[in-house]
């Protein structure tokens, strides 16, 4: 891969290069892996692939019908289904569509050998417009933007009104061809692109997908083709967007970068942390990103669900579906360790403090089991300042790794205050290396424990050399939410003692 072979095929070059602020951060992102060389995009490719033919024996389902819209993304997912040997339907289905698409999407289906089934949507597409103007004459009668939206959101939902018809038709599936860059952006409509298995979804628009379509024998008009919504909205997806889609991506990256380093930025603090002021051009580009970003964050949690005490039944039919019916392909490998946000910016700072203090952090748990070690860890650079964790769940292992007195123990059970504080100067001890400890010893739930209620937990802070001190809390909800609780709880505790022992 070279920045040159992207500036090519994105078609920035064609539009007169990057300004400097997004030339110095491409080379960056290059450097980083954030932008996947040749040889990375001929493995994912492989690996895509291969769970496309996963799914499509495990899950006992092997046609998949999808729009051919006339553009790379369309035309990509086709190919790497038919090269997982799925029977690949492709349906052009123009409404006061430019011809010039239906026939990139006629000679794609060609190209690919998958069948190509045409069906003109114009006339059911004009009576639903009518159908509901009598709801709302601007709805067909205006050209302003909203209404044009909402036209575009009704062609959409024909379509896949018709595809998913159709699959039911051949008991087969939707395949969803949106790609990375246009979830950020929510180019696409609730209910009208998304289908039933996305294989390109993580891919960046600017130039993953055109790479990977050139690479899959897509025509080379389809992926050098100028990218549009096909729903008469507006001129091409980048004049909707505000930017080209390489320099969405390359901003992208840059705004989780700035939000990775400092969690608790705000969205006015962005230009000055990115240093974007002196650009008038990267400035604009960052708002229109920021502006894309914020009016349709809704759709990438579609369907919302609250956090609310219901919020547990959800596992329940995971579990079930996960154990009996899901595909293995479908079942997660990896870890599933997040944090909420406001409990990560609380790591982030405990862990920026110690470092400008040059100071390491022990932990001892009980509950959390780990927790508060993990939320440390989980900040980049967290190694220069996280010395290490005892997990002491055992009443057993408080006594003989952190050197809790039983007698204490026996009298007052785990849950105390002083156990918490004793937890704090053994771990200390047994780790001559560091500064500061934090230990968290409680009830999570859902029911009590040796007489203390659920959500009764005590919390310690002990800097070397200064008494250790801790408090009682009662925190409310279940499980999961008095684990959050306490670990949020216990990082503030240690940023108040460093904070305090400095003035």
């Amino acid at each position: 891969m070279s920045y040159a072979e992207i500036m090519n095929l994105s078609r920035q070059e064609a539009a007169g290069g990057l300004a400097p602020w997004f030339d110095s951060r491409l080379t960056e992102q290059i450097d980083r892996g954030l932008f996947l060389s040749g040889d990375q995009l001929v493995e994912v490719h492989r690996r895509l692939v291969e769970k496309l033919d996963d799914y499509r024996r495990q899950g006992g389902v092997g046609i998949a019908v999808l729009g051919m819209s006339g553009g790379v993304d369309s035309a990509l997912t086709a190919a790497l289904f038919k090269e997982a040997g799925w029977r690949v339907v492709g349906h052009t289905m123009p409404i006061h569509q430019n011809p010039e698409e239906t026939e990139r999407g006629v000679e794609a289906c060609e190209a690919l050998g998958i069948e190509h089934v045409h069906i003109d949507l114009t006339s059911e597409y004009e009576s639903m417009v009518a159908a509901l103007a009598r709801l709302d004459p601007d709805l067909a009668g205006s050209d302003d933007e909203a209404a044009r939206t909402r036209r575009g959101n009704l062609r959409a939902r024909l379509r896949m009104v018709t595809l998913y018809d159709q699959a039911h038709r051949h008991g087969g599936i939707v395949a969803s061809t949106d790609n990375y860059s246009e979830l950020g952006a929510g180019f696409w409509t609730l209910h009208g692109d998304v289908g039933d298995l996305a294989p390109v979804q993580g891919l960046l628009k600017s130039w993953e997908i055109p790479w990977m379509a050139r690479a899959a024998g897509v025509p080379e008009k389809t992926w050098r083709a100028k990218p549009t919504d096909g729903l008469g909205i507006g001129a091409g997806d980048e004049a909707q967007i505000g930017a080209t889609y390489l320099e969405w991506d390359i901003m992208v990256f840059a705004l989780s970068d700035a939000l990775e380093q400092a969690p608790r930025l705000s969205a006015k603090d962005l230009a000055s942390r990115l240093e974007v002021e002196p650009d008038s051009h990267t400035h604009k580009v960052m708002q229109a990103v920021l502006h894309r970003l914020r009016t349709t964050w809704h759709k990438r949690v579609n369907p919302i669900s609250f956090d609310n005490p219901l919020t547990g039944r959800f596992p329940v039919l995971d579990r079930i579906d996960e154990s009996l019916f899901r595909p293995k392909v479908l079942v997660r490998q990896d870890a599933r360790l997040d944090f909420p946000v406001d409990l990560q910016a609380a790591a982030s700072d405990l862990c920026r403090a110690l470092g400008r203090r040059d100071m390491r952090l022990v932990t001892a748990e009980s509950c959390t089991g780990g927790l508060l070690s993990a939320s440390i860890a989980a900040v980049s650079g967290s190694g220069a300042t996280l010395e290490g964790s005892f997990v002491t769940y055992g009443a057993t292992m408080k006594t003989s790794a952190l050197g809790v007195s039983q007698e204490v123990i026996d009298e007052r059970t785990v849950y105390d205050p002083e156990v918490a504080r004793q937890m704090t100067t053994g771990a200390l001890e047994a780790a001559p290396h560091a500064d500061l400890a934090l230990s968290i010893t409680g009830v999570a739930g859902p029911d009590e424990d040796q007489g203390k209620p659920a959500g009764y937990v005590c919390i310690g802070v002990c800097r070397r050399g200064k008494p250790p001190m801790a408090k009682e809390f009662n925190f409310e909800g279940g499980p999961q939410a008095v684990l959050a609780a306490s670990v949020s709880t216990a990082l503030q505790m240690g940023l108040s003692e460093l904070e305090a022992d400095d003035t």
